[in-house]
């Protein structure tokens, strides 16, 4: 029999790897990208693995705790920094040598660093090299809908270098209402992907529309863009994007996608991040009743619905629980109650 025999255990270790990459990747932050200005919502680096070094990262993320696996395949050692970043390495100095540390922060360790995360990024192209960096943009506008973007898409007035475009629409299968989107362009494999999503519905927000365009660089390019941006600022960012995607007006007659007219709503979104190094870490959003409303409905909704379904109606628990509760509330939980109060005055 030619070729060796496939173990199920690789099998299941393959895909829990992958779900545990996927899990950690997902952990987006609330913050929003500030008016005019890119937001930068996720880091990951390689750096030398000496004792300088882990001595200056742990002067940026603090003592990292150790989780006692590995991370990647290529670390058998890790650890916890921020909330939800990870350090790893290699226990194995001679391969320590060759793959370093590696640092990886998504959105909500990114928050955490708050208006360090930037001059952390300067760091670490001085210190070691890029390997992932996503920069974001938020239109609070209206100017980037699903439907825009799906009719250029379906009319063919996007011009790209890459062949395809994969929107992802989230349905609530009791209303048939649509409660997210996402436009992806690009490949997960290579070193670049653009996404436009809607953040509101993910942060399970109202109070207006909240629309995200991304720009994922990875590998070289990753590297090589950061180290653009520290020289040129903004532009290195806009222009990338610029280059790789731009959504058009079609012009009947002619079949050069290349001549048509940027879409004036396209010009409006790119346009909107000023000159300049315009890097910032996210802002927190304003914490509202109804945000909270959502929230408590989308994490908790079923299991409240089953506590009073069990108890008859009797609200004894409830009461009491929501007694309890009020003792941890926390300042934006009094804020949002200030806003509501004023509001109804």
């Amino acid at each position: 029999m030619g070729g060796a025999e496939r173990r199920p255990g690789a099998a299941l270790r393959a895909v829990s790897e992958d779900d545990a990459l996927a899990t950690h990747e997902a952990q987006t932050s609330d913050l929003a990208a500030r008016p005019g200005a890119l937001m930068l919502d996720y880091v990951r680096v390689r750096l030398p693995d000496d004792d300088d070094t882990r001595a200056a990262l742990r002067g940026w993320v603090g003592q990292w705790q150790v989780r006692g696996i590995g991370w990647r395949a290529w670390y058998d050692e890790s650890g916890t920094v921020l909330d939800g970043g990870i350090v790893a390495w290699c226990s194995d100095r001679a391969r320590a040598e060759t793959e370093g540390l590696l640092v990886d922060l998504p959105g909500r360790a990114c928050a955490c660093l708050g208006e360090r995360l930037v001059p952390f990024l300067a760091w670490c192209c001085a210190v070691g090299h890029v390997t992932r960096a996503d920069y974001a943009i938020d239109d609070r506008s209206g100017r980037l809908t699903f439907e825009r973007v799906l009719c250029a898409v379906r009319s063919g007035a996007v011009v790209t270098r890459w062949q395809q475009a994969r929107p992802v629409e989230l349905y609530d299968l009791r209303t048939g209402e649509r409660v997210g989107w996402t436009l992806y362009l690009g490949s997960r494999r290579s070193e670049c992907l653009v996404r436009i999503y809607d953040k509101a519905a993910e942060q399970g927000r109202g109070g207006g529309p909240w629309v995200r365009l991304e720009l994922e660089s990875k590998g070289a390019f990753a590297d090589a863009l950061a180290r653009e941006y520290f020289a040129e600022g903004s532009a290195a960012v806009v222009g990338q994007l610029a280059r790789r995607v731009r959504f058009a007006v079609r012009v009947e007659g002619d079949s050069n996608r290349r001549r048509w007219p940027t879409a004036p709503w396209w010009a409006e979104v790119l346009g909107s991040v000023k000159p300049g190094p315009s890097l910032l870490c996210g802002e927190k959003q304003v914490v509202t009743v109804d945000a909270l409303r959502a929230y408590v409905e989308r994490q908790a909704g079923p299991s409240l619905a089953t506590v009073l379904m069990a108890d008859r109606g009797d609200m004894s628990w409830t009461e009491a629980m929501l007694e309890r509760c009020q003792w941890r509330m926390r300042p934006k939980h009094r804020a949002a109650l200030a806003l509501a109060e004023a509001t109804a005055s």
